[in-house]
């Protein structure tokens, strides 16, 4: 009897997920260009089209990077996560340095290099995934069952089990949550508090699918949740916007004017909206709307329709890459996968819930749509690594096959 080793071909599931997540991100993309057109207009009457110029000047390195990440080697990533944490921590500081780092409405996010402004809290991204999702497949106890590999959720035993419970809670969550406190301490700097909820909320989630305890989980969760509050409480500023959050229309002339701007769009816009172009609220009444609030700009031109199908295909891409990765068979991208798409689609719904009035008001982008040369490109990155993980986790690497001896 003989052995024969052959090479299995990715799923279909995959190679269909593959083809639809970039047709739908290049769906967002151009909505997200007509968008700014129309949001153009509450920049400068002199210069409508600049941001929808800027825009498409950044669309092709990000498609460009994204591409990269698509065919980079992941296992050649995961060697490179140490300098690429000091080489973000750098730009984390750097950014906060004046002369260097540029301050824009009170917050120090961004360092000017003249032609372009980079955002280093949004690479943060990358890096803490790769982090995270190279710690969980380390430190798993043993191999990946083929097919099973979400355990933690069938109630099964968890990957990150080490001798006892001190090295359970060492190896299992101190270790990881390091280079996350890291990360987050140096996106506050800036200060950006929804940035660093949104990584700590990423990073739980991938501990606790790759198994780590929901004691540790949920003490960490509430002891933030105790200090959150006490910081919001003693801030001032952060104090009025939560209360604005709260009554909108009665703070409209304060802190709440723009939300309260946000909501009425959305109410101008109805089931069909206004119509391309013929937005009100976006020439006269709401600052900046081509940032964080375009997505009030679609709500009023295109109304009810264009906002359920931009967060349908937000949704989409979310049901697609969970579906694949139940047919994953590697820990790390597992873990990588999930965690590049959280950061979207997670982020995608914070933006939605606050320009809608669900949540306090927060600097936080709507990922493909929102302007931003930055944003455009750290989730094209997100994208690609994504579907690299998918391609190289989803596919059983090699088969035994038996095959009858050849006669002597």
């Amino acid at each position: 009897m003989q052995f024969k080793v052959e090479q299995v071909g990715a799923p279909t599931g995959v190679a269909r997920a593959t083809l639809l997540v970039p047709l739908l991100i290049l769906l967002l993309v151009t909505f997200g260009l007509i968008a700014l057109f129309s949001a153009g207009y509450s920049m400068s009457l002199r210069e409508p089209t600049a941001a929808v110029a800027r825009q498409l000047a950044y669309t092709p390195i990000a498609l460009l990077l994204g591409w990269l990440a698509w065919r980079v080697d992941l296992d050649r990533l995961r060697e490179l996560r140490w300098p690429l944490f000091g080489l973000v921590l750098l730009l984390l500081l750097l950014a906060r340095m004046p002369g260097i780092g540029r301050m824009v409405n009170g917050s120090w996010r961004w360092i000017d290099f003249g032609l372009f402004r980079l955002q280093p809290s949004d690479l943060a991204k990358v890096v803490l995934v790769i982090l995270v999702a190279d710690h969980i497949a380390r430190w798993q106890r043993r191999s990946l069952p083929i097919r099973e590999p979400f355990v933690t959720l069938s109630g099964r035993q968890p990957y990150l089990f080490t001798r006892g419970r001190w090295e359970d809670l060492r190896d299992g969550f101190l270790r990881p949550m390091l280079p996350v406190l890291g990360i987050c301490a140096g996106i506050a700097l800036g200060p950006d508090l929804g940035t660093i909820v949104l990584c700590c909320f990423v990073a739980f989630a991938m501990l606790f699918v790759g198994g780590a305890r929901l004691s540790y989980l949920g003490a960490t969760l509430a002891l933030g949740s105790v200090a959150f509050t006490y910081l919001i409480l003693n801030w001032g500023s952060r104090l009025r916007r939560f209360l604005s959050f709260l009554d909108p229309e009665g703070r409209q002339g304060d802190e709440s004017y723009q939300l309260f701007q946000g909501m009425l769009a959305f109410a101008v816009g109805g089931v069909t909206g206004a119509g391309p172009g013929n937005g009100l609220q976006q020439r006269a009444y709401l600052p900046e709307a081509h940032t964080d609030f375009v997505f009030t700009i679609i709500g009023e031109e295109w109304g009810l329709v264009a906002t359920v199908g931009v967060a349908g295909i937000y949704l989409l891409v979310f049901h697609l890459v969970m579906r694949e990765l139940r047919a994953c068979t590697d820990l790390f991208r597992l873990s990588l996968a999930l965690g590049c798409v959280l950061f979207l689609t997670l982020q995608a719904l914070v933006n939605m819930c606050v320009v809608t009035g669900l949540l306090p008001t927060k600097g936080i982008s709507l990922p493909f749509v929102s302007y931003g040369g930055t944003n455009l490109v750290t989730s094209a990155v997100l994208i690609g690594l994504m579907l690299n993980a998918l391609r190289d986790g989803g596919r059983p690497a090699l088969r035994p096959a038996v095959v009858p001896a050849s006669a002597p």
